[in-house]
């Protein structure tokens, strides 16, 4: 009798699930009524799962979110248990995978972040024991690939309840359990495409966790293992092409990592494990030039990464090798016009690596070879329009070139080109609105070019180039881009009255500035960029007040751009990894500004940057990313108020600090970290004391924090962090020997602070991107703590 009550709950169960995907939920609630009265008779516990689902998806599909959620909440603890008792069930396995992914849905249908909160944490105690029941029953049936699959599925949707609820330290584990399990998987179902698919992605998505965290080691492990999955491939299968593009895009993906992580040494090592690779490649297929493409390509990424690490020598090395690849491919298949863009990319590329290193020539050369490019397709193609644009636009590249450097008669010569080019075009295409802003961003050049021998030559090009962009806003005033253009000609003008002391025209040209940003903000919500630029404008217009001496103007724009940035951080919606990144760079926007002495600025940007770390810190205190950062803001504001001249403040953040140490010590009283901290506030409180005449109190914080300094940097000898902050501790600590009489310990302190300093010259090249240059160390405030 309960085969027959079973078989008609499947028919209805059938029938609802058709009705909720017409968007029929009436009915579709109406018959699920029906299968709840039955269940008793069909006694099958399944079918339970399927209605409670059911029920869930038809409330989401009625946007009923909180009702939904509670379904989902009913099938999770219904199913988990039947799962547990169970786990060899597929069907048991099919709910409980769904039960959190569809809780994550409605939660973000919900769209509240403390919410998500506080179901991951209701939820947090079935993950350990699926786990365990998945490990332990595919170790006992290790060739069935369908359980590995239900188990991915698992593990990636509490994944994401894990990112989503913004609860991030136990992604290294989880990402390790999904990548073993992909190996089991690709040895039972190799060659399945979307499995390829997938582990790309997940890929991509722990690169920007360990980005986010600073994790290198569980990156150096996770890849690691993605690499071995991908190697005993290929061991099997050389010829696999699929697995061939994914281990490449490992190795770059891994690399690109380690660059951003400062730790250019194992970059080199993956970029060169990628380029043996091609190696191999090219030759077991010597006529097929993708190889050789792509050879070019990671030099070129390996130029990069060593330039953005600071050494501009090896940078230049890697680009050099890079070129000579390019110069050989640059005559191939000129007749495959698709080839020949591909190749002018390149060359694009190349050559933007060039000029930032400062090869004007070897850049030049890049460009002048992208002309020929697009001028072998145009006389190939008359009709593409493109590659007259392009060549154009490059002209302008390689004014811009000569522009940097000074040489400002060669770049109009190019610019002029440019012009020349550009207003060809729009004769021949005048129906093309991007002709037109081509010509106004070059004529936007050549002021520039003016704007100090000849002023009022300059503001004839760029008035000019002002009104075709603004006619070509008001016509298409939906393309940001055209504003954007717009914002850069309205810069210059800004600048050149600016340099002319005309601070009321250059606060006009900077209220449009303005308007056109907060137009681009508000049109665009989605974009971080153009917020970010918002509340650059403001800071903006808050300098040109204060050089118009309005300073209480000035303080209202400071304001209005912290405004903007703090709505940023405070957004739900937007994404950890952005707001951290902003966060970053506020903090050493702040560092900057204490330098420079814009306090009113300073301390807007600290202000905020202080609420958004103490809320991480009271939300989860135990995380060290968030009590770490609280207690290097909260240094920061301490640095402000020195530097303002209020010593008892600054000494009593200094001592706030403190309290928050000593509840963390991280069962590790040598963890470096904590000890670099340590150490920078113990300086910065002897200089306080110092400051504030309070002698005594001086010596005693520089001689606690002398010895963690040189402790740190005994153990890491290299580390310029540590070498300028044992320079700030012992110039600083000379000082205050100075002030107390001691002249000749105060010149041993000094030499050695003078030594520190010049191996840290040498070593380094001092620019606006460094952490330290010498009058920071001079002054004791360290750029980045």
């Amino acid at each position: 009798m309960s085969r027959q009550f079973a078989d008609k709950i499947q028919r209805i169960l059938e029938t609802s699930l058709v009705q909720i995907n017409t968007g029929k939920t009436k009915k579709a609630f109406e018959n699920l009524a029906k299968a709840e009265k039955l269940l008793d008779k069909a006694k099958r516990p399944d079918y339970q799962c399927s209605i409670l689902m059911l029920k869930g998806r038809a409330f989401l599909a009625e946007q009923r979110n909180e009702e939904a959620l509670q379904e989902f909440q009913k099938l999770m603890e219904f199913s988990v248990p039947l799962f547990l008792d169970a786990p060899e069930n597929p069907v048991h396995q099919y709910y409980v995978y769904n039960s959190f992914g569809f809780t994550i849905k409605a939660l973000s249908e919900i769209d509240s972040v403390s919410k998500m909160e506080e179901y991951f944490y209701r939820d947090k105690k079935y993950f350990d024991k699926i786990f365990a029941a998945y490990d332990e029953l595919i170790a006992r049936v290790p060739d069935n690939s369908e359980y590995i699959q239900n188990y991915l599925k698992v593990l990636e949707n509490i994944m994401t309840y894990h990112l989503d609820a913004q609860k991030l330290e136990e992604e290294p584990v989880i990402f390790e359990r999904i990548v073993q399990n992909y190996g089991r998987l690709f040895e039972l179902v190799p060659g399945k495409l979307e499995l390829f698919k997938k582990l790309q992605l997940l890929t991509e998505q722990f690169k920007n966790y360990c980005l986010l965290s600073r994790n290198f080691e569980a990156a150096n492990t996770v890849f690691g293992q993605i690499e071995e999955i991908y190697s005993g491939i290929l061991k099997k299968e050389p010829g696999h092409i699929l697995v061939s593009a994914h281990l490449l895009f490992l190795y770059e993906t891994s690399a690109d990592l380690y660059t951003k992580l400062g730790k250019i040494e194992k970059a080199e090592e993956s970029y060169l494990q990628a380029l043996d690779f091609l190696s191999k490649k090219q030759r077991a297929s010597p006529g097929n030039t993708t190889y050789v493409r792509q050879q070019g390509k990671v030099y070129r990424m390996l130029g990069r990464a060593f330039y953005e690490a600071g050494d501009s020598g090896k940078a230049a090395q890697y680009a050099g090798k890079a070129l000579e690849i390019l110069r050989e491919l640059a005559g191939k298949n000129p007749e495959d016009l698709h080839y020949q863009y591909e190749i002018s990319d390149d060359f694009t590329g190349l050559g933007k690596l060039f000029e930032d290193i400062g090869d004007i020539e070897r850049a030049k050369e890049c460009h002048m070879q992208e002309i020929n490019i697009y001028r072998n397709i145009h006389e190939r193609d008359p009709e593409d329009e493109v590659s007259e644009a392009n060549i154009a636009a490059t002209l302008d590249r390689i004014g811009h070139l000569y522009a940097g450097k000074g040489e400002t008669e060669t770049a109009k010569q190019y610019y002029e080109q440019g012009l020349e080019a550009y207003e060809k075009l729009s004769e021949s295409y005048p129906e093309d609105i991007d002709h037109e802003v081509g010509i106004a961003n070059t004529l936007g050049y050549i002021g520039k070019q003016y704007s100090d021998p000849e002023p009022e030559t300059a503001l004839k090009y760029y008035k000019k180039a002002l009104g075709i962009l603004e006619d070509v806003v008001q016509t298409f005033p939906d393309v940001p881009v055209y504003k954007e253009d717009l914002i850069q000609t309205l810069g210059y003008l800004e600048s050149l009255a600016s340099g002319q002391k005309q601070y009321e025209n250059a606060i006009l040209y900077r209220e449009r500035i303005t308007e056109l940003s907060r137009q681009l903000a508000s049109e665009n919500p989605e974009n971080f960029d153009y917020k970010k630029e918002l509340a650059i404008s403001f800071k903006h217009m808050g300098l040109l007040y204060e050089k118009a001496e309005k300073h209480e103007l000035a303080k209202q724009q400071y304001s209005k751009s912290a405004d903007v940035f703090r709505q940023v951080l405070q957004d739900e919606n937007e994404k950890d990894l952005m707001k951290g990144l902003l966060a970053l760079d506020l903090q050493k926007q702040a560092t900057i500004l204490i330098h420079e002495k814009n306090y009113g600025l300073a301390k807007e940007y600290l202000a905020l940057l202080r609420d958004y770390y103490e809320a991480l810190y009271e939300k989860d205190p135990e995380k060290p990313e968030n009590w770490k950062a609280v207690c290097e803001i909260r240094t920061l504001c301490g640095i402000l108020h020195k530097s303002m001249g209020n010593y008892d403040a600054a000494i009593q953040i200094y001592k706030s600090v403190f309290s928050i140490l000593h509840k963390h010590p991280v069962s590790d009283p040598d963890n470096p970290d904590y000890q670099s901290i340590i150490g920078v506030l113990y300086t910065q409180l002897g200089i306080a004391y110092h400051l504030a005449d309070e002698y005594d109190k001086s010596k005693e914080a520089f001689e606690k924090s002398i010895p963690i300094n040189v402790k740190l940097l005994d153990e890491e000898t290299e580390n310029f962090l540590h070498m300028g902050d044992m320079a700030v501790a012992f110039t600083e600590y000379s000082k205050l020997l100075t002030s107390m009489g001691m002249k000749k310990e105060a010149e041993e302190y000094a030499a050695k602070a003078d030594e520190i300093k010049e191996k840290i010259m040498k070593k380094f090249r001092f620019d606006e991107s460094t952490m330290f240059d010498e009058s920071t160390i001079e002054d004791g405030d360290k750029k980045d703590l």
